[in-house]
Parts: structure tokens; C-alpha cells; sequence
């Protein structure tokens, strides 16, 4: 059946965040201790860890905080972009001999596999890769640490129960001509995924579709749900990257996982073959894997951890008990993928 959500309760963000806290205080040791594994004191003459990411906004900067606080010593600086210019940037300035970045985190495509046999990575095995499942880790490299999904969400002050979308196909309903937002396909490969899905539950055109309904383009998904808890736009496309923390302070906002099925999304990490600080990079990437920086990834960067035993989400279902889930990789090849983005740029006019 559909998972659907109406009327957000339960407890609070700030809730939340402080059990997160006390978890973390409860943590700290044992994190310093598996973090003191790796070359601590190199990671601290180092200095610094520079994260290129595509996490929700509003929880870079606080999940960054506490890891300066669970290991004193090594300064962040970051990179947010979404996942097409992310990847991009890294490419061109790796082709450059210009080697800025750490670690990466982003929804992979083609380029990152390439860039796996091309030397963009290093191989190692973080001591906290043992509480992991085995399909997390390909090739001691790349390391999915999270996952995303697409869904439909609305504005529960300005769209009454009765109209509120059920399906994929209700996005193309004239009643919402100008009022219906999404992040941009050429800007995200999660998106790119759930397109080339729409196609295959037998919606073609749907780059038409939506110009012919006045669609609004918002960047990221911290972009989309802010329009619509504004009142921009009443429905949206999401990936559901920023849904909880919004849901855990009260957001009016509605959401569902389409019967028909969603795309799911593996966010995946690595730290750079090149990188600048490599021991801080290691440092922060096992950390990010231990109980405590777990709980801190979801509770600040809203997407499902995958350490094995990790709390649930507070606000959404898990992946197994959507009605159907896609791997959003498996269906979006190079050539579906480069055909998506050139037709979606034609169609709005984007060079």
C-alpha cells in the first residue's frame, strides 16, 4: 500500500536532537578511540578535512560540529552542490591536476564508476566497515552510507485532503498548472532516476508535460520543500533528503511514496586517491561510520543510515515497508541518462 503522512506528531526536532546529543556525549570515547585506529596524530597535523557533499543544507554545518567535537584537532571546510554539478566539479578539477577535495559523498552515476577504475579513489577498509553489511562496500573504495527516496509532498494549509496527490501522474493534473515545483533533472541524478522510472510506468513526455503545467524549478531539494512549506507551490517532486528534519519541527507537510513505486537512492562515499589531507579524510569518513556519527548523520542530514542496528527514522517509513522500491541505478544506464538530461535541457531552453 502507498505510505502516506498528513499530519506530522510525536516528538520534536529539538527532541530528537538532544537524545541525539546525550548519545553523543555517551559516544565520544568510544569514537575517539576507534578514530585513534587510523593515524590520529597525522589526521592532526593535517589540519583540516575538506568534504565535498550533497547533504540537507541545514545540517552540514551542525553534523561538522560535532565531529570537531568528538575529535578535537582537524578543522572542515565544505562543498555542497547537487549531485550532477558535484560529480562534475570533482571530474574537471581531478583532469586538472587540481586536487582540492577529501572525501565525496553524492548520488554516483557513470562518471564515479569510471572514475573508480580511473584513480579517483583510495582503497582501504575503515575500521568501522565490520558493522556494515557487505553490499555497502564496492571494491574497499566506494561505501554507501545512506539512502534517499522519491516522493510526492504538499502543502497541508493550501491543499485540502481530498485533492492531495496520490500518484505519480497527479503532477500533470491541470489543477496544479503553476503550482507544482521540482529540482531540475540536468542538476540531479536522483531525479534523472526517477524520470527514466516515469517512463517506464508508461509516462512519456513528461519534460512537456510539466512545461505545459507551468512547473516551477527549485535548486536541491532543501529548495523544493521551502516553497512549499511558503506557498510558491502547493505539490512537489521530492527526494526526501530534507523531509524528516521538517517534519520534526512541524512542517505542514504532506507526503507520499506512490503506490506504483519510488526510486531509491544510494548515497555513496569515498575518500580521494589525492586528497590533500588523507588521514583527516579517513578520520572523518570512519567516524561518520561509528554509533555516534550515525546517529548524527540521520538526525541532521535526514536520509536512512545503513549501519546495521542504527535507529529508524523518526518521521518516515522505512524502505521495506514502501509497496515498491527501484534501484534508481539500475534502470538509469549512460545512454537513458545522457538522453534524460538533453531532452529536459531542450525542452526548457537550458544549454
Amino acid at each position: 500500500m502507498a505510505i502516506r503522512h498528513d499530519s506530522p506528531s510525536g516528538l520534536t526536532r529539538r527532541d530528537v536532537l538532544a537524545g541525539g546529543a546525550a548519545l553523543g556525549l555517551a559516544l565520544t570515547a568510544t569514537g575517539r578511540a576507534r578514530a585513534a585506529a587510523l593515524d590520529l596524530e597525522a589526521a592532526r597535523r593535517e589540519g583540516k578535512v575538506v568534504v565535498y557533499n550533497n547533504w540537507q543544507p541545514n545540517g552540514i554545518e551542525p553534523l561538522l560540529q560535532r565531529f570537531r567535537e568528538a575529535v578535537p584537532g582537524i578543522q572542515t571546510e565544505q562543498i555542497r552542490l547537487g549531485s550532477n554539478p558535484l560529480i562534475e566539479r570533482f571530474q574537471t578539477e581531478f583532469t586538472a591536476g587540481r586536487h582540492l577535495c577529501d572525501m565525496l559523498i553524492t548520488f554516483p552515476d557513470k562518471r564515479v564508476y569510471e572514475g573508480m577504475e580511473q584513480g579517483w579513489m583510495t582503497q582501504w577498509q575503515p575500521p568501522e566497515l565490520g558493522n556494515f553489511p557487505s553490499e555497502i562496500n564496492d571494491k574497499d573504495m566506494l561505501f554507501t552510507l545512506q539512502h534517499a527516496r522519491e516522493c510526492i509532498i504538499w502543502n497541508r494549509n493550501l491543499v485540502r485532503p481530498a485533492d492531495a496527490p496520490k500518484e505519480w501522474v497527479d503532477l500533470f493534473d491541470p489543477k496544479w498548472k503553476g503550482r507544482v515545483g521540482m529540482n531540475p533533472p540536468w542538476r540531479s541524478v536522483s531525479i534523472q532516476q526517477i524520470v527514466a522510472y516515469w517512463e517506464d510506468l508508461g509516462i512519456p513526455d513528461s519534460a512537456e508535460k510539466l512545461k505545459a503545467n507551468e512547473v516551477r524549478f527549485f535548486e536541491g531539494s532543501g529548495g523544493i520543500i521551502q516553497a512549499v512549506v511558503r506557498g510558491d507551490v502547493r505539490v512537489a517532486e521530492l527526494t526526501d533528503l530534507p523531509l524528516n528534519p521538517l517534519l520534526e519541527d512541524g512542517a505542514p507537510i504532506g507526503f507520499i511514496y506512490p503506490k506504483s513505486g519510488t526510486t531509491l537512492s544510494a548515497n555513496r562515499a569515498f575518500v580521494a586517491a589525492k586528497a590533500p589531507h588523507p588521514n583527516a579524510a579517513k578520520v572523518f569518513m570512519n567516524w561518520l561510520m561509528t554509533a555516534e556519527g550515525q546517529v548524527h548523520l540521520q538526525n541532521y542530514c535526514g536520509l536512512s543510515v545503513t549501519r546495521k542496528g542504527a535507529p529508524p527514522l523518526s518521521k518516515l517509513p522505512g524502505t521495506a515497508q514502501l509497496a515498491k522500491v527501484v534501484d534508481g541505478e539500475k534502470i538509469l544506464t549512460p545512454a537513458r541518462q545522457k538522453a534524460i538530461v538533453d531532452k529536459w535541457r531542450s525542452v526548457y531552453g537550458i544549454r
